[in-house]
């Protein structure tokens, strides 16, 4: 697969409140937004339907779910509030960076949010021919819901013509109070997006597929999907220098661990190497072990520390019909405990599994259940307002965006993520064989269950101290 780095589209938008006085039509170009870099393909789109949903928030666990009730499939969603309410605090913020992101993931065909007063571009002469505005996997025409973020002035116009003008509701929002949710009623939007790209740089890489073929003449054209990711950040080309904080690897790719500046190899032995094997072990107890009713379809990502370039163009290009597959189970890190803390011997960090299936979510439990020596199902990174903010970090995400139930194993941080000191060594591998244990366990019941999880989309409802079932 080909991975694009382009230069900065053109985009442009018009919105058109309509007012109650008949006649009156208002209109406004390319002013007061800003769009991402990445638009997608050339399109004009209306949206009929305006949300206005306070914050932006999705996160129940802090009391604030300003999606509860609202489906938003096919409207644009509106929030503001830079730093959200007064619930959100510390490292919690950070759910406050995806709001656009979680609106379109929940079928908004667009999202506006505030963005501050946004200085004007620095000069296009300043960049170089071949300086990418971005990097991306995905097809260039390919229709991308956009996430864009306004100025004052442009919400002082869209709210124009409601009941609840944004001067109040911006008062409100820097106060950190409660902001109401209601319909913009008489507004519609249409988005012109015409992108200009030009690739400056491609790069060549793949994603490594294996299927193992069900035995149910009618259940064997679904799938169970497992995933890990095979690549890590690299290696340093640079020599070692002398700096006034001592001997430094120069063009070090990832951290480097005080008194390694030598090891010029981020070997990944954890993030991802336990996963690439312990998906390995999996496929190998199926290829030679009864076999289940669905088919197994088994993908070693690429480009995952790039920003999940591989498991996103595999959801966008599958080998597979994308609705064939049932469930997505993803490993990423399960050699290790938490902070290399022995009391987190036989724990292992669940994310994902309730937010689009119920169902789902109980037969991981019931997979626990039926193993030897069963996990501590530990939920505190499903939280979404964990700090780590996990569930949008790795490869599951990118099958999740596509409504497929997914669940996400992991044994979490400790000091050497990331550095070039997270070599083979320090794997806890009866922990890993473990959990890729569960993993199997949770495909086996899946791809043997005559119905596939039934994708309810109640979101995340466990959270640090939760456990067991839901309702």
């Amino acid at each position: 697969m080909a991975l694009l780095a382009t230069n900065h589209p053109l985009r442009g938008w018009q919105i058109h409140p309509l007012p109650k006085v008949r006649g009156l039509l208002c209109r406004l170009d390319k002013e007061g937004v800003n769009f991402p870099a990445y638009v997608g393909g050339k399109r004009t789109f209306m949206g009929e339907q305006l949300e206005f949903l306070g914050y932006g928030l999705n996160s129940p666990q802090t009391g604030n779910d300003d999606y509860a009730g609202k489906d938003v499939r096919g409207k644009v969603v509106v929030w503001i509030g830079q730093n959200g309410p007064k619930t959100i605090t510390g490292q919690g913020m950070r759910v406050l960076f995806g709001r656009g992101r979680e609106a379109t993931s929940l079928g908004a065909v667009a999202s506006i949010g505030v963005g501050g007063n946004f200085p004007a571009r620095a000069p296009q002469a300043e960049q170089t021919a071949d300086t990418p505005d971005f990097t991306s996997v995905e097809l260039l025409d390919k229709p991308v819901a956009p996430a864009v973020t306004a100025t004052d002035e442009f919400f002082d116009f869209l709210f124009s013509g409601a009941e609840v003008k944004y001067a109040d509701l911006k008062a409100k929002a820097d106060a950190r109070e409660a902001l109401p949710k209601f319909s913009l009623k008489n507004v519609r939007i249409s988005f012109n997006v015409d992108a200009d790209y030009r690739a400056v740089r491609t790069q060549y890489t793949r994603n490594v597929i294996g299927i193992i073929e069900g035995t149910d003449a009618k259940l064997k054209d679904t799938y169970v999907a497992y995933g890990a990711h095979y690549d890590h950040v690299g290696y340093a080309e640079g020599e070692l220098k002398q700096t006034e904080n001592g001997l430094r690897l120069m063009g070090g790719r990832g951290r480097i661990t005080e008194g390694h500046a030598a090891d010029r190899i981020w070997n990944g032995a954890d993030d991802d190497g336990s996963g690439t094997v312990g998906i390995l072990g999996v496929a190998k107890a199926f290829a030679t072990g009864a076999k289940p009713k669905r088919s197994l379809i088994f993908v070693w990502h690429t480009g995952e520390e790039k920003g999940l370039w591989g498991s996103r163009y595999f959801a966008d290009n599958p080998t597979v019909p994308i609705d064939k597959i049932v469930a997505e189970i993803n490993i990423d890190m399960i050699g290790r405990n938490r902070d290399n803390k022995a009391t987190e011997a036989n724990t292992v960090y669940c994310v994902g599994s309730d937010r689009i299936s119920t169902d789902f979510h109980n037969l991981t439990v019931d997979a626990n259940a039926r193993m030897t020596k069963p996990l501590n199902l530990n939920y505190e990174m499903n939280d979404p307002s964990d700090p780590e903010q996990i569930y949008y970090r790795s490869d599951h995400y990118s099958y999740a965006v596509k409504g497929i139930p997914i669940i996400f194993l992991t044994t979490a941080l400790h000091p050497d993520y990331h550095a070039n000191t997270d070599s083979v060594e320090k794997i806890e591998y009866e922990k890993m064989a473990n959990i890729s244990q569960y993993a199997y366990q949770i495909g086996k019941l899946t791809a043997n269950n005559n119905q596939a999880p039934a994708r309810d989309n109640k979101g995340p409802r466990l959270g640090k101290g939760g456990s067991g079932k839901l309702k």
